[in-house]
């Protein structure tokens, strides 16, 4: 199982995102979506399925690291 944590600007780019995750790249399991600070949307991906690092870096730019 692979944990992956997204923030975007605005809840379509985030739609979009969680979209191409499902459809084209095969990510099953849970996924959480929720608004956060400043406007913001937060994606959290608890996938089945581990993407590779070249599949990790198409999404590098929404990608965050939360402190536990």
């Amino acid at each position: 199982m692979q944990y992956l944590t997204f923030e975007f600007e605005s809840e379509k780019e985030l739609r979009d995102v969680m979209k191409k995750l499902r459809d084209h790249y095969g990510v099953t399991g849970e996924l959480h979506v929720r608004k956060v600070a400043e406007g913001r949307w937060r994606l959290q991906v608890h996938s089945e399925k581990e993407l590779r690092e070249s599949t990790l870096e198409k999404f590098s730019k929404w990608r965050v690291e939360l402190a536990d």
